[in-house]
């Protein structure tokens, strides 16, 4: 009975339904594409409109990004909005990670000066939660993670780890003050 099933199954999969199927995801893909990028609609659509539905979810994902990540947004000012939309048409949402991933794209992709202490710890506790994948986009970090970033004001070494059935860890260090008393001044 089973193997009766299968093979009705497998018959209703091949053939023309499955060509259909096949041309409608194309065609969805296509439109997603376009949604994205903010050009190209294929025929049948008002451009203007279909222009305004993609700058619309543009800025719902930037607003997502903006809660995630306040530091960042804050570092990068009246230039986050603009500079968020042209990363967000060439790339599409994450499928893991919601807004802290799209963040976590979007911040690596910034030169390293435009970001403020702030935003670098956000980057870094963003890193600890999130790992890459080979060929693009972002899975939930799994094993250990262990990094470093040295703060200026004050004078201060942050360590983050990532531990199996424990979760995030932060801990911060004093550094301590050059001879003189002056910070940042190399012990001899």
């Amino acid at each position: 009975m089973r193997s009766r099933r299968r093979l009705a199954a497998a018959a209703i999969g091949a053939g023309p339904m499955a060509a259909d199927r096949a041309a409608y995801a194309g065609r969805q893909a296509r439109l997603l594409r376009s949604l994205i990028s903010g050009e190209n609609f294929p025929a049948g659509f008002a451009a203007d409109k279909a222009a305004a539905a993609s700058l619309s979810l543009r800025r719902k994902r930037g607003r997502a990004v903006r809660l995630a990540w306040p530091a960042l947004a804050h570092a990068l000012g009246d230039d986050f909005e603009p500079r968020f939309d042209v990363f967000a048409r060439g790339a599409a949402a994450p499928a893991v990670g919601g807004a802290l991933a799209d963040g976590l794209s979007f911040a690596r992709g910034l030169p390293a000066g435009s970001l403020s202490e702030q935003a670098r710890v956000e980057l870094l506790l963003a890193r600890a939660r999130l790992a890459r994948r080979h060929g693009g986009g972002h899975r939930r970090r799994r094993g250990v993670f262990l990094a470093g970033l040295v703060l200026h004001e004050p004078r201060r070494l942050l360590a983050v780890a990532r531990l199996p059935l424990v979760g995030v860890r932060e801990v911060v260090v004093g550094l301590p003050l050059g001879r003189s008393g002056v910070r940042g001044e190399p012990h001899h």
